[in-house]
């Protein structure tokens, strides 16, 4: 059976009397207001009691057209109802005064048909698929980080979705019902480091007034994210050793030590390992957060996630600015997938708000798109300058690059397969089979680590 997700609040009588109330208690803080994200396989209940709620439907509606999921959405009307013409599309109607005793007896029936209850909790893998299928592989890792309190780091390139990915494991364990509070490191004081982790006491120093809870507090039991580590010194550093080890600390001005009871991510757009060699990050600091490693490669390199991000990201913003989109031209695809992203998710979003914003009429079009990077030398990504006696072998290795791109984006545009990207590419499977071992390009379910894990995720102990 489906999931059940409720797509508003606890207004009406369809949900006052708890006939759809869900049994498990992610969906009952479902965001009624992010209403682009709907849930593949799950059955969505719109109750219609105002005008508004018509509108919602026709996102609904409008958004699982553009994100191509399969998903249902029903509509409830305890009083009569005019439909538009736009919500011919929902699977199902019910109107008049028994439409809620009528949607519960057809949920019901599909219930005993299909012998399944619907209280079955979101799993992570099912979270990652319809944004970022290329994490997939990752899905049992990562559900055995989000299910023990162990450290994790992340590391990536600048926008490449450490944050998201941080947000995905607090929603996906035992602390979700609490905070997730994140600190950029970077965006710090020098001298207010201390702080600002672990609070001050009044007068503890000139100008503190009064007395101030720190951000491992404000995280109460819940999840704190240092974003950007590499950003602090080795003196600040070291005092992030002692919390990490044993939980505890004291707040600036006071001797009274305190025990903190969260769980801590830590992010890093540097290989904090190099870093440990350069002498610019403690080795003894380091081993105590690389206790769940996770690396995520550029989105250059998982160019089967810009299909569904783009989608994904685009029925976002067409909600936000009450766009009627229904469609994306496939051109848009085409240059989308071609660009190499140096930004990486930030400046796909980025661009996609814009494209979104002077989109006209219900398809995205490429002339909507803003200038976005023709060529790896535009975007910072060429290879360096050589000289005479270095051309050939520069030369291959660009070779070899221009054509670990192309199968990239030749396997996004076929969703994955390999038998249409070999019959485009026109090369055989084996052909492409070998292409992609010798540039790294296969899942673990090959028996060979690709671009996803570009750093091995180790379990310390």
């Amino acid at each position: 059976m489906p999931r059940i997700v409720l797509a508003t609040d606890d207004r009406t009588a369809l949900l006052a009397d708890n006939a759809f109330r869900p049994l498990q208690d992610w969906i009952s803080r479902a965001e009624s207001a992010d209403r682009e994200d709907l849930r593949p396989n799950a059955l969505h209940l719109v109750p219609i009691t105002r005008p508004t709620d018509l509108q919602r439907a026709c996102e609904w509606l409008r958004v699982r057209e553009l994100r191509q999921l399969r998903c249902d959405i029903w509509l409830v009307a305890p009083g009569p109802l005019r439909l538009p013409a736009e919500l011919t599309a929902a699977d199902a109607v019910f109107v008049g005064p028994q439409a809620a005793a009528e949607a519960r007896a057809e949920l019901a029936r599909r219930q005993s048909r299909q012998g399944k209850e619907p209280g079955k909790t979101e799993t992570l893998k099912e979270r990652l698929e319809p944004w970022t299928p290329s994490l997939v592989p990752l899905a049992e890792r990562l559900a055995l980080a989000a299910e023990h309190d162990a450290t994790v780091l992340l590391t990536g390139e600048t926008g490449s979705g450490k944050t998201f990915l941080a947000r995905l494991l607090h929603e996906s364990s035992s602390r979700r019902e609490h905070r997730l509070v994140v600190v950029p490191c970077g965006a710090i004081a020098p001298n207010l480091v201390e702080s600002e982790f672990f609070g001050h006491v009044k007068g503890a120093f000139t100008g503190a007034d009064r007395t101030r809870t720190g951000r491992f507090a404000a995280a109460g039991q819940g999840t704190l994210l240092l974003d950007e580590i590499d950003a602090l010194s080795l003196e600040q550093q070291a005092n992030l050793l002692r919390i990490v080890e044993t939980g505890e600390y004291e707040l600036v001005g006071s001797h009274e030590t305190q025990r903190w009871q969260g769980r801590l991510i830590v992010a890093s757009n540097r290989d904090l390992s190099g870093e440990v060699a350069a002498g610019r990050f403690r080795e003894d600091l380091y081993y105590r957060l690389n206790v769940m490693h996770f690396h995520l490669p550029p989105l250059r390199e998982r160019p089967v996630d810009l299909p569904p991000l783009i989608r994904g990201l685009v029925a976002r913003f067409a909600v936000k600015f009450h766009k009627p989109l229904r469609r994306i031209a496939s051109a848009v695809y085409d240059r989308l997938i071609d660009c190499p992203w140096p930004g990486n998710l930030r400046q796909l979003e980025n661009a996609l708000q814009t494209a979104v914003l002077v989109a006209t009429g219900d398809e995205l079009r490429v002339e909507h798109l803003p200038p976005l990077p023709q060529s790896a030398e535009e975007s910072g990504l060429a290879l360096p300058r050589s000289g005479p006696g270095e051309t050939c072998s520069h030369l291959a290795r660009h070779r070899e690059s221009s054509e670990r791109r192309l199968i990239l984006r030749a396997l996004a545009k076929a969703n994955g397969s390999r038998v249409a990207t070999a019959r485009a590419l026109g090369i055989s499977r084996v052909t492409l089979y070998k292409k992609m071992k010798k540039y790294g390009l296969l899942t673990a379910s090959d028996g060979q680590a690709g671009p996803v894990f570009a750093e091995p995720v180790r379990v310390a102990g």
